[in-house]
């Protein structure tokens, strides 16, 4: 089957069992979870590796992936328990790996090339050669940042499509007007403090890239020098009128940004975003 056949994709976020439960009667392909402790979401929106087994059983039965999250960048001293993790995550059942660091996709490759690289939103893939380095790479798929116009996803797109390599658009989430998504660093100059939490080695808090978790400085009520109080937070985009050019322009995958959110609104959303997508099948 071509990319260009290939039904469309619906990602989902999945942060506990209780949404899981949701998750799995949804029109949805797959979700993504992240491990405690190596991804960029609170604690509390991770599961331990040892219920990573029983996340891709339960996604199998119902015939969905469980795409496993693992886009941080580990520090030189990190290198190899981050590898020991998502090891350990693929002997549980894991095929499919969303990363960032190069490293770590090119080990993956060279041990276990059944699983499939997706490039994360975290690797800033802006361009034609950042999208072909990771093709290079192995990946099987690129995430693209919406920061994109609809024509350079359209360029990305056909060109990776000659090689074989799906790409795939987050079109609910948020966009940070500070940052380019995947890139932020504004948390962790205002505070980050170097942490033991026993699930890694270091822990820097504050560093979204580190981490996994951020702060939200942006967010904040920030005041200027006159003590006006004024907002730069990050904005929630909904681009579901992009959709139809984004399938014309040849995505069959959309992802919803977001762990922690509760299900009722998951459900809306993939409701929504699955209505449009057959409106417009018929036309790609």
């Amino acid at each position: 089957m071509s990319l260009t056949d290939k039904r469309c994709e619906i990602i989902v976020p999945c942060s506990d069992f209780k949404v899981l439960s949701c998750i799995l009667s949804m029109d949805v392909e797959a979700f993504y979870f992240g491990i405690k402790g190596w991804s960029r979401s609170d604690r509390s929106q991770e599961f331990s590796l040892f219920h990573v087994e029983e996340l891709c059983e339960k996604a199998q039965e119902r015939d969905k992936r469980a795409l496993l999250g693992f886009n941080l960048m580990p520090s030189p001293m990190e290198v190899e328990h981050a590898w020991g993790v998502v090891k350990e995550a693929i002997l549980r059942g894991v095929n499919e790996v969303i990363c960032s660091d190069p490293f770590l996709a090119i080990r993956i490759k060279e041990h276990y090339p059944h699983v499939e690289i997706h490039a994360s939103l975290g690797a800033v893939v802006l361009s034609l050669e950042d999208a072909h380095f990771w093709a290079d790479l192995g990946a099987s798929r690129v995430i693209l940042s919406p920061h994109l116009s609809v024509q350079e996803i359209e360029e990305i797109t056909l060109s990776l499509s000659s090689r074989g390599v799906e790409t795939e658009v987050m079109i609910f989430g948020v966009r940070c007007q500070a940052t380019t998504l995947g890139l932020c660093r504004m948390s962790s100059y205002f505070d980050m403090n170097l942490e033991n939490s026993g699930l890694r080695t270091v822990i820097w808090s504050g560093s979204s890239k580190r981490s996994g978790v951020c702060y939200r400085t942006c967010s904040q009520e920030w005041f200027d020098q006159r003590c006006r109080e004024w907002q730069w937070a990050p904005e929630f985009y909904w681009d579901l009128e992009r959709l139809p050019a984004l399938l014309q322009g040849g995505v069959r995958a959309f992802k919803i940004g977001g762990r922690g959110m509760g299900w009722k609104k998951m459900r809306t959303l993939v409701k929504a975003i699955r209505e449009k997508i057959r409106e417009e099948e018929s036309y790609v």
